[in-house]
């Protein structure tokens, strides 16, 4: 009943909306990003699985409502999704058109492929049923490449290693960042993956990664009911998934859990993993504390940028009419990278040998 008050507000706001106007806005009342606060309080912090470098925690709250939302990959594979160039074609955004009867959530991160050049969802987006074109925010991840491939766009299976998605959550953000990183994550984990453009999905789709990324999640079966999960690399901290639903969890998790494989494999030295949930605790307790920042959001909820206490990330929400609200996903990260470039030392001056 609250999921069908929530989308017929929805319909009757888009029914009035302009051509040009970017709608449904969810109502005014309520709404000020303490949701996240509100279910980190409420949250528990699983038992660790590890592998190597890489420990999960699964986090549970109770009491969450079920929201059906359907995911990129879904919508897309039915074909209610349409994902094509705006226009003649502009780099940071693209059109969206949910035509299902559902709502769809596009999480940050997710990559689409064709077009003139393959993109990476730069915020997470939920979209109302039936609800038109919309802008899309998107970073291109496929440097080299500006010809048409196709004029919809497809899913791709694997999305942006968590190291991405923290640039992408960081406060400012430019596209030669977003090269700058898949660059360097090429560089270090696969350089042989080359094929014209810079892309991504060359890195996890060169022969070692694939194996290592196997791997490394192969031993990792997170328990049903979980809602989220917080990830160790190195001895440390740093990230987390925290949805308002656990089917909506359930869904990503695994290629969520793949994007941090990535980062895991290329992290050769610090500590092994420690088997410590107080530390899980401590990071998500910062995150709810942090400074919240609402920012311009597509489709529907509301959209918070979260910086302080030495992390960054996001949290979207979900709002009804009759005032009920929650969240739909908070990607919190540390605010240093998973991986660092290492720095490049001034070597000392070559002493010719002399007799």
């Amino acid at each position: 009943m609250r999921r069908a008050l929530m989308f017929l507000a929805f319909a009757v706001a888009g029914s009035v909306r302009g051509e040009n106007d970017i709608l449904p806005r969810p109502p005014r009342r309520g709404g000020n990003g303490h949701e996240l606060a509100a279910l980190i309080r409420d949250t528990r912090v699983g038992g660790p699985q590890h592998y190597r470098h890489l420990v999960v925690y699964p986090l549970f709250t109770e009491g969450l409502a079920r929201m059906d939302y359907l995911t990129l990959d879904q919508a897309l594979g039915k074909g209610w999704l349409v994902i094509t160039e705006k226009g003649e074609g502009s780099v940071p955004e693209l059109l969206v058109e949910n035509r299902a009867d559902e709502p769809v959530f596009l999480l940050a991160g997710e990559i689409v492929r064709g077009g003139k050049q393959n993109r990476v969802i730069s915020q997470d987006v939920l979209l109302a049923p039936r609800s038109g074109p919309i802008s899309l925010g998107v970073f291109c991840v496929e440097e080299g490449r500006w010809t048409m491939e196709s004029g919809r766009f497809a899913g791709e299976r694997e999305m942006a290693h968590s190291n991405l998605r923290q640039t992408l959550s960081a406060p400012a953000v430019a596209q030669e960042r977003v090269w700058g990183e898949v660059a360097r994550k090429a560089e270090a984990v696969a350089p042989e993956a080359g094929g014209g453009s810079k892309y991504v999905g060359r890195v996890y789709a060169a022969d070692e990664v694939q194996r290592d990324v196997a791997e490394y999640t192969k031993g990792i079966v997170l328990p049903r009911g979980a809602n989220g999960m917080a990830v160790v690399i190195g001895g440390r901290v740093v990230g987390a998934e925290l949805f308002g639903d656990a089917g909506l969890f359930a869904k990503l998790r695994d290629k969520l859990l793949r994007s941090y494989a990535l980062d895991a494999i290329e992290c050769k030295f610090g500590r092994r993993a420690l088997q410590d949930g107080r530390m899980v605790e401590r990071f998500l307790q910062r995150a709810a504390t942090a400074r919240l920042m609402a920012e311009q959001s597509v489709g529907v909820g509301r959209y918070f940028k979260i910086q302080g206490g030495g992390l960054y990330g996001s949290v979207l929400t979900w709002h009804e009419q009759d005032g009920a609200h929650g969240v739909v996903h908070a990607g919190l990260f540390d605010e240093q990278p998973v991986v660092a470039p290492v720095p490049i030392r001034p070597q000392p001056p070559i002493v010719p040998w002399e007799r």
